[in-house]
């Protein structure tokens, strides 16, 4: 294990190479959560509840978007199209150890400084700007919420390895990869939660991956559960990061046969 901890350090420090980068990434956390803070602000303004939810259940949810975004949604594995397309991935595969969790260390590194970040951010925020928000003490809640929040980082994981698999076949991995992310904040509930949709549409997004790399942790955090909901939604979750785990490894098996490093 310590050489994959060496990668985490590793991955780690580079944060601190390019600290303007991260930054200003980090400013345009804070601006997205001011933005819609001050929308559903405005809608409450006219309602006490809307859908359901009363306005310090929406403004907690919009507001940990942020440290799940941390948890969940860091990752480095765009990285891993670009080394197939630049022939070093040749470097990693001579190495004494599992691709896999090369790559999952580094992801590592990525959620750790971003959910620091989150937690400082958020901080700050409730400090200012003193939101009516849910600050949760139910500990089962708690432990549950960061169980479901490791169960969609492997989720979203597996999905980004896929994506950046493409560069096997395709120098073009860009595309796929931002129309995902344009996908994914409206499916994983990014935006709103996903229960406000109409009810047969939400079942259907309840039986895809997406549902649970955001909104099933912050249900979860909210308090908004059944043992149904619960039980179900552990289920499909677990499923989906089975399956993706081992179509990830057969598709990187077949993308190693096809793999070419001029010149490396």
């Amino acid at each position: 294990m310590k050489k994959y901890f060496m990668v985490f350090k590793n991955s780690f420090a580079e944060y601190f190479a390019y600290r303007l980068n991260f930054f200003l990434w980090r400013i345009r956390v804070v601006a997205v959560i001011l933005i819609s803070f001050s929308l559903w602000q405005a809608i409450f303004r006219t309602n006490k509840v809307i859908f359901g939810y009363h306005e310090s259940e929406i403004i907690t949810y919009i507001i940990f978007i942020s440290v799940l975004s941390g948890i969940v949604l860091a990752t480095r594995t765009d990285r891993v199209a670009l080394e197939i397309n630049m022939g070093t991935l040749s470097n990693f595969l001579i190495l004494p150890m599992r691709y896999f969790l090369f790559n999952l260390s580094r992801d590592a590194a990525d959620k750790i400084i971003n959910t620091v970040c989150s937690f400082f951010e958020i901080f700050l925020f409730i400090l200012i700007i003193h939101p009516p928000i849910i600050l949760q003490s139910n500990l089962f809640l708690i432990v549950l919420f960061f169980t479901a929040s490791i169960v969609a980082s492997l989720l979203y994981f597996e999905i980004n390895m896929l994506l950046s698999f493409i560069a096997f076949w395709s120098k073009e991995t860009w595309a796929p990869r931002f129309i995902f992310f344009i996908l994914v904040n409206f499916l994983a509930g990014l935006y709103f939660p996903l229960d406000i949709i109409p009810g047969g549409i939400y079942k259907v997004l309840e039986l895809l991956p997406f549902t649970y790399l955001i909104f099933f942790p912050l249900k979860i955090y909210l308090g908004h559960i059944d043992q149904t909901f619960l039980i179900k939604g552990f289920m499909i979750g677990i499923f989906w990061s089975i399956l993706l785990w081992l179509f990830m490894g057969y598709i990187w098996r077949k993308g190693l046969k096809l793999y070419t490093a001029e010149g490396k």
